[in-house]
């Protein structure tokens, strides 16, 4: 089940009056999704328990877009101009939701 629509991914993006990327995009909100769930520590059914019961939490949702619009802005690994994170603003989304392993 998809934590974040297409269309709302396609609004974050910039790329909603178009349909040229789609199958990327989507891709790419698949990826990002995976990888921030992966990074509490938690199933999507977790989250979900942890949100309204049947959604994960927006936090987690925003830092996947946040995450799939990186990526699709920056598709390569390395740059020739210099690019600087913005302090904390993807671990602040994930890190309330993280479950310490023992």
């Amino acid at each position: 089940m998809a934590v974040v629509s297409l269309a709302l991914f396609k609004k974050h993006v910039r790329a909603d009056d178009f349909a040229d990327d789609d199958e990327y995009l989507q891709h790419l909100l698949d990826t990002a999704e995976s990888a921030v769930i992966t990074a509490t520590n938690r199933t999507q059914e977790e989250l979900a328990q942890m949100g309204n019961g049947h959604d994960v939490p927006t936090p987690i949702k925003h830092a996947i877009m946040m995450l799939g619009a990186h990526w699709y802005n920056q598709r390569e690994s390395v740059s020739s101009v210099q690019m600087h994170a913005v302090p904390d603003s993807l671990q602040a989304l994930i890190k309330p939701y993280r479950k310490l392993t023992e």
